[in-house]
């Protein structure tokens, strides 16, 4: 089993320089793209996907829906902010 984890396209966040954390922005144009050229890449390496998971932030969901049109996988929004905050707590103490 091979696991391609992906960072979300870009937002005018990105751009900016600020930090996003939980705050659910959204991706610009250019986040769109990136988002499509991915997955024109994984379609030209033929890699075949069996699933999608993406956290809830609009960021992401948008760029996981991209990638599942283009490559008719499904996508799968999951819930784990808190597991990350609290692995992020235990370690900032």
């Amino acid at each position: 089993m091979k696991l391609y984890f992906i960072r979300h396209g870009q937002t005018d966040w990105n751009v900016q320089g600020k930090i996003q954390g939980s705050k659910d922005t959204e991706l610009n144009d250019i986040g769109i793209n990136q988002a499509g050229e991915l997955s024109s890449k994984f379609l030209d390496a033929n890699i075949k996907l069996s699933k999608i998971y993406s956290s809830k932030q609009k960021r992401a969901l948008k760029t996981a829906e991209i990638i599942s049109s283009y490559t008719n996988v499904e996508y799968i929004p999951v819930c784990c902010y808190y597991v990350f905050a609290m692995h992020n707590y235990r370690y900032s103490i």
